[in-house]
């Protein structure tokens, strides 16, 4: 069997699209309803139409409802007693607070509004993270269809040149036969790059609202989402504007509050109010009522204290859990850029150019075929650890800038 000579026209033109940023089209086909989606689109989207945002105005509102119900002044009650067989004393009480007890209720409602609205903002920036990770998720499986779909051209283009005729199966040589196998893993690794951008694209589309079936085509590259201005200061900002510590502070000084208020609780309670006797002669009056405080609230200042001791425990758990998390974020970012600096100025460098030289060679049949399938497999690896890192950077990115609060600034 004669070997059709390659052109060195579609291997480089294969190359230059593994190199390069391949077009949005290429996992799309040209669909009609396609959504075309940017990392600040898909920000914008969740902000505007995800229930997470109504959930926490609600929370907020029925917790500002509650604050206002605690503080407002008690209705009055009328009393009816029989002074005498012919008299009748009717007395309208109202009930009185003492100065630092409805100064303690106003805090306590001030405090619980303030924890909610913390918790509400710590989940719209967990949906918002959410939402921002499923896109880079595109943007990686996007990339990695494209590269499976290149590298099964680029194997196409090596079997028609060992292996020609209508029964290529039929292959007797090694170089051959070892062309199909490499073009059949070329094949099934491009259905599950397939699959995977499917799963991509769904899940996005959920997070967003649309049907799970609805084309996504991901705009932007994995190195350019989420820059950071100054990753040095990620730890003090994210510290800084966590909502879950402000909401624990925030639980802290409540039970505080309660405890105040348990305390004011302990006083007399007043009650003062016209009164009028009614039979023989109508009288009016001055009726005074107090009330002898039994409970001395021990239980309720008791469990004010240990809430409040368990919200500062609990202030002590985040501040170790969250700068973990930035430190690792962070370690992170750092190994994938220097993984990155040091792959794309050796490894891909040199199996570029293996690549290259191999295809040249590969005409003269044998083990140079072979030689070509072993360096278009290094070099699609070297392609495939350059997506993997880039990825991981991307989602150390996404992370640092959520915990700082700085995404929702990619919707500008």
């Amino acid at each position: 069997m004669r070997l059709a000579p390659l052109s060195p026209t579609p291997v480089m033109a294969l190359l230059a699209l593994l190199a390069g940023r391949p077009a949005a089209g290429l996992a799309q086909g040209g669909v009609a309803d396609t959504m075309h989606l940017s990392l600040a689109d898909v920000l914008t989207q969740v902000r505007e139409a995800h229930p997470i945002w109504k959930a926490a105005s609600a929370k907020v509102l029925a917790a500002r409802s509650r604050a206002a119900e605690r503080r407002s002044i008690p209705s009055p009650k009328i009393n009816v007693a029989t002074a005498a067989l012919t008299e009748v004393r009717l007395e309208l009480l109202q009930p009185l607070r003492w100065p630092w007890e409805g100064s303690a209720l106003r805090a306590v409602g001030v405090e619980d509004v303030a924890a909610v609205a913390a918790d509400a903002e710590a989940d719209r920036r967990a949906v918002m993270l959410d939402a921002a990770q499923r896109f880079a998720d595109g943007l990686r499986s996007t990339r990695a269809l494209a590269l499976a779909v290149a590298a099964e051209s680029l194997t196409q283009h090596i079997v028609e040149a060992v292996a020609p005729g209508d029964r290529p199966d039929q292959a007797a040589d090694l170089a051959g036969l070892q062309s199909l196998v490499t073009l059949d893993e070329a094949h099934r690794a491009r259905v599950q790059a397939q699959l995977r951008h499917g799963v991509a694209q769904a899940r996005l589309a959920v997070v967003l609202g649309h049907d799970p079936s609805t084309a996504i085509v991901f705009e932007g590259e994995l190195a350019a989402i989420a820059p950071l201005t100054a990753p040095g200061a990620t730890m003090a900002s994210a510290l800084a504007t966590d909502p879950k510590s402000d909401r624990l502070e925030h639980e802290a000084e409540r039970a505080r509050e309660e405890a105040r208020l348990a305390r004011a609780r302990r006083w007399p309670a007043l009650e003062l109010g016209p009164a009028v006797t009614v039979g023989d002669k109508t009288r009016l009056g001055v009726a005074l009522g107090v009330s002898v405080p039994w409970n001395r609230q021990r239980d309720a200042i008791r469990a004010a204290h240990a809430e409040r001791d368990t919200a500062l425990a609990r202030i002590e758990v985040r501040q170790r859990e969250l700068p973990a998390q930035v430190t690792e974020a962070l370690v992170t970012l750092t190994l994938a850029d220097s993984g990155l600096g040091l792959l794309r100025g050796r490894t891909l460098a040199r199996a570029t150019r293996a690549l290259i030289l191999a295809e040249q060679a590969a005409p003269q049949r044998g083990a140079n075929v072979l030689a070509w399938l072993e360096a278009r497999s290094a070099y699609l690896d070297a392609r495939l650890a350059e997506l993997d890192l880039e990825w991981q950077a991307a989602q150390a990115r996404l992370l640092l800038r959520s915990v700082t609060g700085s995404l929702v600034m990619e919707e500008q």
